[in-house]
C-alpha cells in the first residue's frame, strides 16, 4: 500500500471500535439468551472447555501468527509475497497440522480411558483447532497488510454468524455446552472457506518457494511470543481450570466465566481495537521513522485515552452490577462482583499496556515471556491459597494481584525512548470529573432509581454532562484533537 494512501492510527481505531462495537451487539444479543438458556454447570463446562481451547491452539501455532506481522515484506514485490507466503504461512501451518494429529491419538487414548467423561465435546473441540489457527494466521496477514477495513468485516461477519449458529442450535436443537460447540465448528468452516479464498488471490502459497533459514527466522521470533501467548492465557483463564479442580464443581467457573466473559468486551475495545491499531502503526513507524515517531504517536492517543479510561472505571464501580444483571438476569448476581473488578483489571491494563509498550518493537520477545510467566506463577500460587478462603472471589483478587505486577514489570523493562505517561494537565482533569461524577451518583444513589436500565442512562447522563462536556470545555488539545477528527473525517 502506498505510503500516502496508508489510513491513520485513528482512522484505524475507528474502524475496530465500530467493528467491535458491532461485535459487542451481537455479544448483547447473544449473552442474555444464553446466560438463560444455560445453567452455570453447562456455562462451567463451556468456560473450562474453552479455556483449554485457547491453551491448544496457542501451542499448536508456535507464534507464527506474531512472526507474521513482524516478517511481512513491506518491500520487495510478488517474489518476496511467495517467500514469506511459503515461509510464513504455509509451512507453519503444516507444523500445527502434525501437532494436531499427536493430538487427536492422545485425545483418542484419553477418551478411551476415561469413558465417564464427556468425550464428544472433546473431539469437537479438536475439531475446531484447525479452523482456528487458519483464521488466526489469515487475521495476522490482514494487521500485517494495515487491513483494519477487512479486519473489521471478519471479527463481525464472523461473530454475528457464530452467535447466530450458537442460538440456533442452543434454543431448537441442544442447551448445553455440546451444542455451543458444534455450532461453533459450523461457523469456523463457513469463515475458513472464505478467508482461504481470499489469501490465496493475495498472497502465493508455493512450497517450493520454502527457505528454512527464513522458516526458522519466524520460529524462533515466534516461539517466545507462542510461549508468552500461552502464559497470557493461562493468566487470563487459568483461574477456570483451578476452580474447576479446587472446588470441584462446574457451577463456580460458570459464575466465573459470566462475569469474566462479560468484562471481556472492555478488553475487546481497548485490546482488540485500540492495541491492534497501534501495533500496525507502531511497527511500521518504527521501521521507517524510528522510536520518535512512535512517541508522538503515543502521547497523541494516550491524551485521549485517559479520559476513556477514567470514565470506564467509574462506570464499572457505579454501574457494573446493574449492567451485568440487566444482560444475565437477577439468578446470576453472583457474577457481578467479578465482573466489576475484572474490567476495572482491563480498562488499566489496557491504558498502561500502551504507556509501557515497546519490547517487541526491539525483538525482545524472551523478556515479554519471563514477565508474563512471572505474573502467571503469581496467579497461580495467588489461587492456591485464596480459592480455598474466598471462593470465586479467590480467583478474582489473584487476577487482579497478577495484572498488576505484569504492570510494574512492564514498566521496569520498557525501553526508556518508549516509556510514556498520560501528560499531567490530562489525567489531572480526568480523575477530577470523575470523582465528581462518582459523588454525585453516590450521593444520590442515582437518585434513588431502581430499575436497571434506568440507572444505566442516569448514569450516561451525569458521564456526558459533568465528565465529557467539561473536558472537552477545559482541555484544549482534547477539543482541538476532536475538532481535527471531525474536520478530517466529514469535512
Amino acid at each position: 500500500m502506498d505510503e500516502a494512501a496508508r489510513p491513520g492510527i485513528a482512522t484505524h481505531y475507528l474502524r475496530y471500535t465500530v467493528g467491535n462495537v458491532l461485535v459487542m451487539a451481537a455479544g448483547f444479543i447473544s449473552f442474555p439468551i444464553m446466560t438463560r438458556l444455560l445453567s452455570n454447570t453447562e456455562y462451567g463446562v463451556f468456560g473450562y472447555v474453552d479455556t483449554w481451547l485457547l491453551i491448544l491452539t496457542g501451542v499448536f501455532k508456535l507464534g507464527a501468527q506474531h512472526a507474521i506481522i513482524r516478517f511481512y515484506p513491506h518491500r520487495g514485490g510478488f517474489n518476496a509475497l511467495g517467500r514469506f507466503g511459503a515461509n510464513f504461512v504455509l509451512l507453519p501451518f503444516l507444523c500445527s497440522v502434525v501437532f494436531w494429529l499427536l493430538a487427536v491419538v492422545g485425545y483418542g487414548v484419553w477418551s478411551w480411558a476415561h469413558p465417564s467423561a464427556r468425550p464428544v465435546i472433546g473431539w469437537l473441540c479438536l475439531a475446531l483447532l484447525l479452523p482456528t489457527i487458519w483464521i488466526s494466521f489469515i487475521t495476522a496477514v490482514l494487521t500485517a497488510e494495515e487491513r483494519s477495513d477487512l479486519s473489521v468485516r471478519l471479527s463481525v461477519g464472523s461473530r454475528w454468524l457464530d452467535a447466530t449458529f450458537i442460538l440456533l442450535v442452543i434454543y431448537f436443537i441442544e442447551r448445553n455446552a455440546l451444542g455451543v460447540y458444534a455450532a461453533k465448528l459450523g461457523s469456523a468452516i463457513v469463515v475458513t472457506a472464505c478467508l482461504t479464498i481470499w489469501l490465496s488471490r493475495r498472497v502465493p502459497l508455493r512450497l517450493r518457494d520454502r527457505d528454512f533459514s527464513h522458516w526458522f527466522a519466524g520460529v524462533r521470533y515466534g516461539f517466545p511470543m507462542m510461549a508468552n501467548e500461552l502464559s497470557g492465557v493461562l493468566l487470563s483463564f487459568v483461574d477456570r481450570l483451578m476452580l474447576k479442580h479446587l472446588m470441584g464443581a462446574f457451577a463456580p467457573v460458570g459464575v466465573y466465566t459470566i462475569g469474566y466473559g462479560l468484562a471481556l468486551t472492555i478488553n475487546t475495545l481497548l485490546q482488540n481495537a485500540l492495541f491492534t491499531a497501534f501495533t500496525q502503526v507502531s511497527v511500521r513507524q518504527f521501521e521507517t521513522e524510528g522510536p520518535q515517531a512512535v512517541v508522538r504517536t503515543k502521547r497523541v492517543l494516550l491524551h485521549v485515552l485517559v479520559y476513556i479510561v477514567v470514565a470506564m472505571v467509574v462506570g464499572l464501580i457505579m454501574v457494573g452490577p446493574d449492567a451485568l444483571l440487566l444482560l444475565a438476569g437477577p439468578d446470576k448476581a453472583a457474577s457481578a462482583p467479578v465482573f466489576v473488578l475484572i474490567g476495572i483489571n482491563y480498562a488499566l491494563d489496557g491504558l498502561f499496556g500502551i504507556c509501557f509498550a515497546g519490547l517487541l518493537l526491539y525483538k525482545r520477545s524472551g523478556i515479554v515471556l519471563s514477565m508474563t510467566l512471572a505474573a502467571t506463577a503469581l496467579n497461580i500460587l495467588l489461587n492456591l491459597v485464596w480459592i480455598p478462603a474466598y471462593g470465586v472471589m479467590g480467583a478474582v483478587y489473584a487476577t487482579f494481584a497478577s495484572f498488576l505486577l505484569l504492570t510494574v514489570l512492564h514498566y521496569v523493562t520498557c525501553p526508556r525512548n518508549l516509556r510514556v505517561w498520560p501528560d499531567r494537565n490530562g489525567s489531572l482533569i480526568a480523575c477530577v470529573l470523575g470523582l465528581l461524577v462518582w459523588l454525585v451518583a453516590d450521593l444520590t444513589r442515582l437518585f434513588g432509581l431502581g430499575s436497571h436500565f434506568e440507572r444505566l442512562l442516569a448514569m450516561g447522563t451525569l458521564m456526558l454532562v459533568l465528565y465529557v462536556v467539561p473536558a472537552l470545555a477545559l482541555d484544549r488539545p482534547l477539543r482541538e484533537a476532536l475538532q481535527t477528527w471531525l474536520r478530517n473525517r466529514f469535512g
